[in-house]
């Protein structure tokens, strides 16, 4: 599935094309070059498009990077939606969904000094703080929305209501991105990874009351 995918269109068809086209390149050259050494005249010449196009539906590079995180969490939860409207719910089916959240900002690492960067402009008003609050509403719209579908048959056996257990999470996740961009080695990076499986195992005993919850197998490791 490609973020093509999950954008909506917004205008004409052929301005919708251009946007997944300068977006689809921003994340390859985010992910090759890092966020600051991809410039936007080589995303414009990646999406086929004019840097004047290019300038005219993302107004700075902060906004493309919002878009570009947007769109990868949009793919994130348009896959589980589909596995949560056909029943697959549960404890199992969360932590593949918070695994998969956690290797798509890993996968992110290079952008995550500019990441925390850009949520420092949150503090001020102007465009950027525009596009991170929208980016805002809806990434955590798409998490407690998402969390609530998946414990829906075990909302009585929660140790605190879905809102709050997303707010957790997204706070974790925060910080662990706060740890990325501090990386400087694989050791560091270790580090962040067995940070992480710290979370996700606090997450698997805490999330549902074990006297109420259905007996499972211990939780696999999950890899670096």
């Amino acid at each position: 599935m490609g973020i093509k995918d999950n954008l909506p269109l917004a205008g004409s068809d052929r301005a919708a094309r251009s946007i997944h086209r300068i977006i689809e390149a921003a994340a390859r050259l985010f992910g090759k070059e890092g966020y600051q050494g991809a410039s936007m005249t080589q995303v414009a010449a990646a999406a086929g498009v004019s840097k004047g196009l290019l300038h005219y539906h993302f107004r700075s590079k902060e906004h493309l990077l919002i878009e570009a995180q947007r769109a990868t969490f949009r793919q994130i939860h348009a896959r589980f939606d589909d596995r949560f409207q056909q029943g697959d719910l549960g404890m199992d089916t969360a932590l593949e969904a918070l695994d998969a959240l956690w290797q798509a900002l890993y996968d992110m690492r290079q952008w995550s000094p500019f990441m925390v960067e850009t949520l420092s402009l949150a503090t001020q008003d102007g465009p950027v703080r525009e596009h991170l609050d929208e980016f805002y509403e809806e990434s955590n719209a798409l998490l407690d929305g998402a969390i609530a579908q998946v414990f829906a048959e075990h909302l009585s056996a929660m140790t605190i209501p879905p809102k709050r257990l997303a707010a957790v999470v997204r706070t974790a996740l925060h910080g662990l991105v706060v740890e990325l961009s501090q990386a400087r080695s694989e050791a560091d990076r270790a580090r962040v990874q067995q940070t992480y499986r710290d979370l996700r195992r606090i997450f698997e005993q805490i999330a549902i009351r074990e006297s109420q919850a259905e007996p499972r197998p211990p939780s696999p490791e999950v890899s670096p």
